[in-house]
């Protein structure tokens, strides 16, 4: 970390605190964790959110370009993070001022450093809208000439990296670690806490949660008919048709009064339902848990986790998690001394591996390669 301490740093993301977007959450917390292993840190955003918080942010915040400009004229050696998704800077996923900016940047000193974080890439579905096929071309434009421009690379599933590096030729494409935006007081407490029994829940967007429902309606059904299940709380927005749906769905296959739509909730009282629930149902692909902040928050509050994950997953670990098969076959699976072993290792996993310090500590033994 030394190598780095007269050195500052520069994270690009699309907003910040208390804007709800992942990408920028994930940055200001890398931010937080990276503060003390810099001269100084600063946050370059696209945009500030309508909404304000009474408290200040911990870090200095500005738009990009306002960061870039002094940077380019201070010369102070600096590093720069840009976390990237394909329409943050540019709803046609071609920000050229973004990338004239940064060739500025690159240029002004030998010693400035641009390392890209590619948290989504473009969509190669077939079938694809004409425009969503020009939008795809300008978007791997932007990815190769941020390849150019980038000392590292770096992306959250071997998908990603796939899709990169057969663009760009870049065979040093690496993969990040992603953190919880949700986190107990104390660590301890997701294995301290006391579960309620039948209360289950799903956390997400209304579209996550109604495909997870959708998913596991099955395993639902069998366990609320044998009175496993009782309640199942669905954390997250309502303000459209998913939400309208998840609540038709569980009201015609389960009755009306089993799914509770909480809403979005206060980061603290997200945590309290976690650390209550008995288990979490998730939906997402065995590539897509590691890229997932909702898995890491349920894994940092011990919450058993219920996904057609496959036992052999190393990353995160499968034997970690449990199968809806195993469920249908041992519907007390969750409270046995096996489960409380597979909700142990889940949660040394997150704390060993995905703690914002633990996250710190990966990017800048990346950054100092």
């Amino acid at each position: 970390m030394s190598k780095s301490i007269n050195r500052q740093l520069i994270i690009i993301a699309p907003t910040c605190p208390p804007g709800v977007c992942g990408v920028s959450d994930y940055a200001y917390k890398t931010a937080l964790a990276l503060n003390k292993s810099y001269r100084s840190v600063k946050i370059g955003v696209q945009y500030f959110p309508a909404a304000t918080q009474d408290t200040p942010l911990s870090i200095t915040t500005a738009y990009w370009q306002t960061l870039l400009k002094q940077s380019i004229k201070n010369g102070l050696a600096t590093d720069l993070i840009l976390n990237f998704t394909p329409t943050s800077y540019s709803k046609f996923g071609l920000p050229n001022n973004l990338l004239n900016t940064l060739k500025l940047f690159k240029a002004a000193s030998l010693a400035n450093r641009i390392y890209v974080f590619f948290h989504e890439t473009w969509d190669d579905s077939e079938g694809l809208k004409i425009h969503h096929r020009v939008r795809n071309s300008l978007i791997k434009h932007t990815v190769k000439s941020l390849s150019k421009l980038a000392t590292g690379i770096t992306v959250v599933t071997n998908e990603q990296k796939i899709k990169i590096e057969l663009l760009t030729k870049n065979k040093k494409i690496r993969l990040s670690l992603v953190g919880a935006n949700i986190l107990p007081a104390n660590k301890e407490h997701g294995l301290n806490s006391v579960r309620k029994p039948g209360e289950w829940v799903t956390f997400g967007l209304a579209h996550t949660r109604l495909w997870t429902i959708q998913q596991h309606m099955p395993l639902i059904k069998d366990l609320y008919n044998k009175g496993v299940i009782k309640k199942i709380y669905a954390i997250g927005p309502l303000d459209n048709q998913f939400a309208v749906e998840e609540l038709r769905l569980t009201k015609s296959m389960l009755g009306p009064d089993v799914l509770v739509q909480t809403g979005i909730l206060e980061p603290d009282d997200v945590s309290d339902r976690m650390l209550s629930a008995e288990a979490a149902l998730v939906g997402q692909t065995a590539d897509s848990l590691r890229k997932s902040g909702t898995f890491a928050a349920l894994s940092a509050h011990a919450v058993p986790v219920i996904c057609e994950a496959p036992f052999s997953l190393d990353e995160p670990p499968g034997c970690a998690i449990f199968r809806p098969h195993e469920l249908l076959s041992n519907q007390n699976l969750v409270s046995t001394i096996e489960g409380e072993k597979r909700r142990l290792l889940l949660h040394q996993w997150f704390w060993l591996t995905r703690s914002w310090e633990a996250i710190a500590i990966d990017m800048q033994s990346w950054i100092n390669s």
